[in-house]
């Protein structure tokens, strides 16, 4: 009887055979944890002396999931934790649609991924570099790697020797930083709290500052010049978001100068308290600060097969590399074949460039990189294998 988990590990093992650039950086003394299709870190505490020692590993139990600790010690295998003690670790940035409210999730829920979810989490993974790690944290972009996670978001790993020996507490003061946490917005606008502020202009960054003060006034002149429904994503009422886009030209001129003053608000103190804190949510939401502050984090192996999809966990590069990357075409990691699969309820795929479905309740024939994300996403069973066609 075919057994369609037996053809996913052995296209697994196959890849694995046969597979380069997988090796990370000091393999000895990294932590790995291995998943199986039940679950998905079904032991950890591996450690391998050796590459080779670690393919042969990888091609005899083909692992649904491979993940590698962003940590380095001195013994990987021991336990408890305590035991293998921590010689430094790299620091990552876990982006994920799953964490991003898009309208098209709406249709087909947050765990299938469309282009636009694509296109929306390179968004934020290109913001991420572009307006924190470089500019307010100093990193040069050689040494942030970006990979893709080989299911819904991108990975970023810092590669430099300044944030190896950071604590737990440092690690989580930089994410917590970045997802704007305990913004205050008196020490943005300096005129609040002021004896007469009322008759006194309400003075606030401007676009060229540093830091949070240039990004919220960046990202309110943006949301301005969307339109209306883009500010009432800021908490505005219609009326004031309309106010303020008729009028754009002035609050413009006003934000370029630090003057937040410029149209009549009433309250104005309490409305753009109000805007400031939605602002600085939807600019550093993104990350799993969890991730980022815990060095002893297992986190997907670049390069290594994702066991919810069939891709890879696919190495981008660097940010000049990332603005191309296609993942459902450069993640692609069974290439030979057909399979045929009975798919229950499945919205529309588009995979290497071509379009499947949407299906419900049929029978069809697929390449077998298509077959298995279908299969491997729940929404479909692979009933058979061709491995002479061509994908």
């Amino acid at each position: 009887m075919f057994d369609p988990r037996q053809l996913i590990s052995r296209l697994i093992s196959a890849y694995y055979r046969d597979a380069t650039d997988l090796y990370p950086r000091h393999i000895e003394k990294r932590e790995f944890s291995f998943g199986t299709f039940d679950s998905k870190v079904a032991g950890r505490h591996f450690a391998f002396e050796s590459e080779k020692r670690f393919t042969e590993y990888l091609t005899s139990a083909a692992p649904l999931y491979v993940s590698c600790s962003q940590a380095y010690y001195r013994f990987p295998a021991a336990r408890p934790m305590e035991a293998k003690v921590l010689l430094g670790a790299e620091m990552v940035f876990d982006i994920d649609a799953t964490d991003m409210n898009l309208p098209c999730q709406k249709e087909h829920g947050k765990k299938w991924v469309c282009a636009v979810c694509f296109d929306a989490v390179k968004a934020e993974t290109i913001k991420l570099i572009e307006e924190f790690l470089v500019p307010d944290f100093g990193f040069a972009e050689k040494e942030i790697a970006i990979n893709f996670s080989g299911n819904r978001g991108y990975h970023l790993h810092i590669n430099s020797k300044s944030v190896l020996k950071l604590d737990n507490y440092a690690r989580r003061e930089i994410s917590e930083y970045i997802a704007g946490t305990g913004i205050n917005f008196d020490e943005f606008f300096p005129t609040v709290g002021v004896e007469g502020t009322r008759l006194k202009k309400l003075m606030g960054p401007k676009p060229t500052d540093k830091g949070w003060q240039g990004k919220i006034a960046n990202n309110f002149l943006d949301s301005l010049n969307k339109g209306v429904e883009s500010l009432e994503g800021l908490g505005m009422t219609p009326i004031q978001a309309k106010q303020l886009y008729e009028k754009r030209a002035l609050v413009e001129l006003g934000i370029r100068s630090g003057n937040w003053d410029m149209v009549f608000i009433k309250k104005k103190d309490e409305f753009w308290k109000g805007v400031i804190a939605k602002q600085a949510i939807m600019q550093g939401d993104k990350i799993d600060k969890n991730v980022t502050a815990d060095p002893t984090h297992l986190l997907r192996l670049p390069n290594s097969i994702h066991g919810d999809t069939g891709l890879l966990a696919k190495k981008v590069g660097t940010r000049s590399s990332l603005e191309k990357f296609e993942p459902m075409k450069e993640g692609i990691a069974f290439r030979k074949g057909e399979a045929k699969i009975h798919v229950t309820n499945s919205p529309q795929l588009t995979i290497n460039g071509q379009s499947y479905g949407p299906y419900a309740d049929e029978d069809v024939i697929l390449p077998i990189y298509a077959a298995a994300y279908l299969h491997l996403k729940g929404v479909g069973s692979i009933k058979g294998y061709r491995s002479s066609a061509k994908a």
